[in-house]
């Protein structure tokens, strides 16, 4: 996951390239990022950008605008080659944010397929491999809150308890009901103190954009603007380039500024509506292995009544097959698994795996309907 921090400080080497240089933007870039550190530090032994074999994407737009500067371009043409080719770089982080979110769709519902092999002798933890995606999404995430996750997970184990203690002791429930409803009831624990967090973030969030256009706006249409209040990650940081725009005064950094904090807002803003569109697709593996459940219970059901009449005459259909392979124990088992998997995956896919944690209440209670039809 990405640090707001760290994309703030390619913002500051664009804003301040063209008119301070690159070694001045270096050095200030640097203050908040760590990788543009490093290249200031590797930059202390070679003679020029291009000779760095090192920093990713960072190292291009440092050497692309060191030869601007130095060849001595307008400052107004160099900032506009520049920005010209963050953004490329943005559209492409937000290519690869989308490749990520598909490959990961199309992955776990080939997990989905691997884990209904359980009527054929899979292991039903087959579903737990959902969880291996997490990384991939995480790593083209974008750091906008920081949750509190330590009494959402106490909440969570006290309702786990209850959970157990209620469909174990006093509703008597089978043992795989039984850990259907307590997982539900840790998910419903765990809602309970990380949802309210998270519909902060959200009414923050949606009025991010607006705040952040008005306040850096009002430099160039007020004499006594506002900064933005640090409301959300994202304002906190954007503060010191309002500040320096603040401070230079000059229409030219306004202008470039708010040119700049456009850009990035418009990458936030489609990165988040990306996790948004695609998570919600995760699921449609889950929902088709619980169609194909149903399915196969509905088969299995008659052929345990009419298995002797079945084998007296013959019929060696898929029902017989279905009616000796079927373990319906590993089975919701495996459901069991892949439910509380795949809904941890659909909401970091969206949003963050307090989000997936809290949604697994909605998977698990269509599990509890299917094993109560069965």
């Amino acid at each position: 996951m990405t640090s707001i921090k760290e994309y703030v400080a390619d913002l500051v080497f664009v804003i301040r390239a063209p008119e301070d240089g690159t070694d001045l933007a270096v050095s200030e870039a640097s203050k908040l990022s760590r990788s543009w550190f490093m290249l200031s530090m590797l930059l202390n032994v070679v003679t020029t950008p291009w000779l760095l074999r090192r920093g990713g994407y960072r190292r291009e737009l440092l050497a692309y605008a060191h030869s601007f500067v130095t060849s001595g371009t307008d400052p107004d043409v160099a900032f506009m080659a520049i920005l010209n080719k963050l953004n490329n770089v943005l559209n492409s982080r937000l290519q690869w944010v989308n490749a990520s979110l598909t490959a990961v769709i199309v992955l776990s519902i080939m997990t989905g397929v691997l884990a209904f092999m359980v009527i054929l002798g899979a292991p039903p933890i087959v579903g737990l491999i959902n969880l291996l995606y997490i990384p991939l999404i995480h790593y083209y995430q974008i750091e906008l809150t920081k949750y509190d996750y330590v009494k959402p997970l106490i909440s969570g184990f006290v309702g786990l308890g209850i959970g157990l203690t209620v469909s174990l002791l006093l509703l008597r429930l089978p043992g795989l009901m039984a850990a259907a409803v307590s997982i539900m009831a840790f998910g419903i624990g765990f809602a309970a103190l990380y949802m309210p967090q998270f519909i902060r973030f959200v009414r923050d969030y949606t009025g991010m954009y607006g705040r952040v256009s008005k306040s850096f706006g009002e430099l160039l249409l007020v004499s006594d603007p506002k900064p933005p209040v640090p409301r959300t990650i994202v304002e906190k940081e954007l503060v010191q380039l309002w500040d320096y725009a603040y401070s230079r005064g000059s229409r030219d950094v306004v202008e470039r500024v708010n040119m700049v904090v456009d850009s990035f807002m418009n990458f936030i803003r489609q990165v988040v509506r990306s996790g948004f569109l695609y998570g919600p697709f995760i699921a449609v593996s889950y929902a088709m292995m619980l169609a194909l459940a149903a399915m196969l219970l509905a088969l299995h059901a008659p052929a345990l009544a009419s298995s002797a009449v079945s084998s007296a005459s013959g019929i060696g259909s898929a029902v017989s097959i279905i009616s000796g392979l079927a373990n319906t124990y590993a089975l919701f088992t495996m459901l069991i698994i892949l439910g509380a998997s795949t809904s941890i995956i659909v909401g970091k896919a969206m949003h963050s795996i307090g989000l997936g944690i809290s949604l697994i209440p909605i998977f698990m209670a269509s599990v509890i309907a299917l094993m109560g039809w069965a």
